[in-house]
């Protein structure tokens, strides 16, 4: 049995796509493996997963698959098979969590639900830094970074995260305050925006709406 915590470090897991992907309403999945007498099954207990796979003739787990290096060309290929669903899962059903504060998840979770968009990290320099983009023109409308309060001219040096918007009228809606001038893009056309709930939800998801439309 094994733990998948240390993989899910920075990743957050979505509930409601373990059921998309095949989970039952218990949040366990079970797939027979090209050997029929194996037995992959992942469960999502306590906020992870945990995975194992079973010997189904000796209805006992089958720990060789959870060895780093196993010996034996059928042990290794067994792993093989049962790494690359975990990778899978993983892939399909969780989303970065590299955004920690809290009205950043709530903004990620209605971009992800109204423009059926995810999270891009385009840059391996910058892991704290990602896009979201129109699927039908592939323009982006938002990007989401963490950074230095400093960097964006408010007070402190501790960590901050803030999204970059379009908008049509930049010079008017400036209050230095919760909406700043563009970070690191064209300061007539984009704008700042610190995810501390210095700006109401309703306000920032207005606000992202329109840099949604302005670039469709």
């Amino acid at each position: 049995m094994r733990d998948l915590s240390d993989l899910l470090e920075d990743r957050a897991i979505k509930k409601e796509r373990l059921i998309d992907y095949g989970f039952n309403q218990d949040y366990v999945f079970e797939k027979t493996l090209s050997n029929p007498n194996f037995k992959a099954i992942i469960s999502y207990e306590n906020d992870t997963l945990i995975t194992k796979v079973i010997d189904l003739e000796m209805d006992e787990d089958y720990v060789l698959v959870d060895v780093k290096t196993p010996i034996g060309k059928f042990a290794a290929e067994l792993k093989i098979e049962y790494e690359s669903i975990i990778t899978d899962i993983i892939e399909k059903c969780t989303r970065s969590n590299v955004f920690k504060f809290s009205q950043t998840k709530r903004l990620m979770d209605r971009i992800e639900k109204r423009y059926n968009t995810e999270l891009e990290f385009l840059w391996e320099k910058f892991p704290k830094d990602a896009i979201y983009r129109n699927k039908t023109n592939n323009k982006w409308f938002a990007l989401l970074v963490a950074l230095d309060k400093s960097k964006i001219g408010l007070e402190g040096e501790e960590e901050i995260e803030i999204a970059i918007i379009k908008h049509d009228n930049v010079s008017n809606i400036i209050d230095g305050e919760s909406i700043l001038e563009g970070y690191h893009m064209n300061k007539k056309y984009w704008i700042t925006l610190p995810l501390d709930d210095r700006i109401s939800d309703e306000k920032l998801f207005e606000l992202v709406d329109n840099s949604y439309n302005l670039i469709s």
